[in-house]
């Protein structure tokens, strides 16, 4: 084993020393020649005595499999951890944010191997992420992908134990700040209207002098009809965003929509029971020349956030109401869930046909200004109070005592 500083001859052939130490040593015939990273002498003897020590254990099998990985790049890790979770199939959204967290903690930290990972710094970093305003579910967002990063770290035996293991995440409900509301059932008719008149009644605004062809105002006809169907599968069938996008008319039949697991957010088959009338609007609305590997909104068509508020103010609907709950394209979700236990519907139904995991997350898509919350508490058989606050069945009961006592 040789300890050294290197040297060299720089372009002008002045001899050059570094100022950390080397190591340069052979197990099994194999050599190893590695930066020990200290300028400290002595520190620099124990660190290549303890490589040398830890080569020759690898050499006879007895390993921890750990010490490979603490000397790695911490990026490497990183790739390596993004690698399978894109495995898994999760979305691009999903996989960029969980790197941008990640990675964003990592430079807070000015980490470069697993050994600068631990609690106390994430932790300190949470908090002052909470200090600059930032809301407790982007926080709880940060802490989701720490946690699964770590996890990762044990069960990719990259590291002995899970560095992040005692972080927790915050109350969302202590501070909310983007609570959307449903739609009243005579808000829903006017915004579909609205939808499937603005078009057209745009272009005859703008267009006065020119006014407007018959084959655009075909054309702008069927624009709103589009926009009016896409917000009609929403709010019947609960639909999110980018599943609506990709229903396809060979999704459609026998009175199922049915959600390909690429499509849905579970990535799970699933299927959802489609209202009547809905199928009616959807029958009336198909092409004739529709295919059926077709996406039922076509491509290039599918509104977004903006065209959903836009649709929103023409129909005379605020974005916030009162209480600033806010009104968007995900809050008619809300109204689908909030309109079916409203119906009375059993909470388990709920859950199936919101397609969620627990019905306490189906109850926070309850709207509770739809519900009958007063005729729910009126109905309580709660019985009537008598005399000296008694209730009447027991006053009845009381008096009666009385008489037969008094006919002995």
């Amino acid at each position: 084993m040789r300890v050294y500083l290197r040297k060299w001859k720089d372009p002008a052939g002045r001899q050059r020393q570094g100022k950390t130490y080397w190591v340069l040593f052979y197990v099994g015939g194999r050599r190893h020649h590695v930066s020990l990273g200290t300028r400290d002498r002595r520190a620099a003897d124990l660190i290549a005595a303890a490589r040398v020590r830890r080569e020759e254990m690898k050499r006879a099998g007895i390993t921890s499999g750990f010490e490979d990985h603490d000397e790695r790049p911490l990026d490497d890790h990183v790739k390596d951890f993004l690698a399978t979770v894109r495995a898994r199939g999760v979305c691009a959204k999903y996989l960029a944010d969980r790197e941008k967290c990640v990675r964003a903690f990592i430079a807070h930290r000015g980490a470069k191997k697993l050994k600068d990972l631990d609690l106390a710094s994430a932790s300190a970093w949470l908090n002052e992420l909470r200090a600059t305003g930032l809301s407790h579910r982007s926080v709880n967002t940060r802490y989701a992908a720490l946690a699964q990063f770590g996890k990762w770290l044990v069960t990719a035996r990259r590291w002995a134990h899970d560095p992040f293991e005692g972080l927790r995440p915050l109350n969302e409900a202590e501070d909310q700040r983007h609570v959307r509301r449903a739609l009243t059932p005579e808000e829903a008719g006017r915004l579909l209207q609205a939808a499937a008149e603005r078009p057209l009644r745009q272009a005859e605004e703008e267009r006065i002098h020119a006014g407007v062809s018959g084959a655009e105002r075909e054309r702008l006809l069927r624009l709103g009809q589009t926009r009016a169907v896409c917000w009609s599968l929403m709010l019947g069938l609960g639909l999110r965003a980018g599943e609506c996008r990709r229903v396809r008319w060979q999704d459609v039949r026998e009175g199922v929509v049915h959600i390909p697991a690429a499509s849905a957010k579970s990535r799970r088959d699933q299927s959802v029971p489609m209202p009547q009338r809905l199928a009616v609007t959807l029958a009336a609305f198909k092409p004739r020349d529709a295919q059926p590997s077709d996406t039922v909104i076509p491509p290039g068509a599918f509104p977004n956030g903006l065209t959903f508020d836009k649709d929103l103010e023409a129909a005379g609907i605020p974005k916030r109401d009162a209480s600033d709950r806010v009104m968007d394209r995900h809050a008619l979700r809300h109204t689908y869930v909030s309109w079916i236990a409203a119906s009375g519907a059993h909470p388990k139904t709920t859950m199936a046909l919101a397609r969620h995991s627990s019905m306490e997350l189906s109850a926070r898509y309850t709207d509770l200004a739809l519900l009958d919350v007063k005729g729910a508490v009126e109905a309580l058989p709660i019985p009537p109070l008598g005399p000296r606050g008694r209730s009447a069945k027991m006053s009845v009961r009381k008096q009666g005592h009385g008489t037969c006592s008094e006919s002995a």
